[in-house]
């Protein structure tokens, strides 16, 4: 069995990494020696579920957190590194030549145009140059869908592991009690490319009709935006219930209770191309949904009667959307469509072996 460090881009904890988790869920299962380490507030060790947390203190230059990361990971004798996303990746040529033991890459966003759109041209050019004198450099490349997975292939082996939800997380009783008034619900981060404004604006039309109410579990990172939607919500009386950031272990309850779910991102090179996790997570938990268009989106959604996809941009079109969906007899027997889809091909249990299969074959 194999020693591996998993090296986390961001904190591990707020907001709960729920791909880190279920990674280091899986490792352990196995019998592999797992320990986390992430950028944190302060410097302790804390625990998950059995497996080592080494938080280190974020406090300082970014160069301070890097240099304290890389320490932290170089003074255990590991036989894996693990690297999430775009700063430990560039750790991982230090680890490299310090340790000269073998580097997994685990890339889930499309970084190069996610740094364009939160930090500009400049950081867009740089991430990309890095990656391109990086990813070569790493034994194996683990990736969220086939599209990204394209995009990286010319660095190196790449192996598709979907964000999928894991059973052990959802396995709770499906009965509830009947929502007062019909409940959508959004889970995950809140920006205008998530479509936040889009989705009040919608809500806000369909209640002109209907009393509907909106349930949003998931964080502001633009305090400017998050004022903007809660006097939107106050000013127009929709009282949305702002659960913020739900921790990824306790998520299950929420989204059984809610009725529907809402997934609006905007078109960009980031969104729309894949099948993001938050559909799976309605799925899982029999939720019809109210998506976004998109090639794949629309494949499952539309083909196989799970809900109804609409032009994110729009939100008479998103509005209409949802009155369409309310207005069929039965959400609970569409839901229950998404449900099956999900426990025999979408959830994480049946990709987890990947993961492991690349562990053994790096550790043979």
């Amino acid at each position: 069995m194999a020693n591996i460090a998993v090296i986390c881009d961001r904190e591990f904890f707020r907001p709960f990494d729920q791909r880190v988790y279920k990674e280091v869920i899986t490792m352990k299962k196995a019998g592999h020696e797992v320990e986390i380490i992430t950028p944190h507030d302060s410097n302790m060790m804390k625990e998950i579920e059995g497996i080592p947390v080494h938080c280190v203190t974020t406090n300082g230059p970014p160069v301070s957190t890097a240099y304290r990361l890389i320490k932290r990971a170089i003074a255990k004798d590991y036989d894996i590194y693990y690297c999430h996303e775009f700063d430990p990746l560039l750790y991982s040529l230090v680890l490299r030549w310090l340790k000269n033991k073998p580097i997994i890459w685990d890339c889930h966003e499309y970084l190069a145009p996610m740094k364009m759109e939160l930090q500009g041209k400049l950081a867009y050019v740089f991430t990309k140059i890095a990656i391109a004198i990086t990813a070569p450099k790493v034994h194996h490349i683990i990736t969220v869908d086939n599209r990204l997975a394209k995009s990286l292939s010319k660095f190196g082996k790449v192996t598709v592991i979907p964000n999928y939800p894991s059973m052990k997380e959802f396995d709770i009783p499906l009965s509830k009690e009947k929502n007062e008034k019909p409940t959508a619900l959004y889970v995950g981060s809140l920006t205008e490319r998530r479509g936040i404004k889009i989705m009040l604006e919608s809500i806000r039309k369909v209640r002109e009709k209907q009393d509907v109410r909106l349930r949003v579990a998931g964080g502001f990172y633009d305090p400017k935006l998050e004022k903007w939607a809660k006097d939107f919500d106050q000013k127009h009386q929709l009282q949305v219930e702002w659960l913020g950031w739900v921790d990824y272990r306790a998520l299950a309850p929420v989204v059984r209770d809610s009725d529907f779910g809402i997934f609006l991102n905007q078109p960009g090179p980031r969104y729309l191309k894949g099948l993001p996790t938050k559909i799976f997570e309605y799925m899982i938990m029999g939720l019809p949904v109210v998506s976004a268009t998109g090639p794949l989106l629309d494949a499952l959604i539309n083909n196989n009667n799970i809900g109804i996809t609409v032009d994110s941009t729009n939100s008479n079109d998103v509005a209409l959307g949802i009155e369409k969906l309310l207005s069929k007899n039965s959400l609970s027997e569409i839901g229950e469509i998404g449900r099956k889809m999900v426990t025999e091909s979408y959830c994480w249990e049946a990709k987890e072996n990947k993961l492991l299969g690349i562990i053994d074959k790096l550790t043979s």
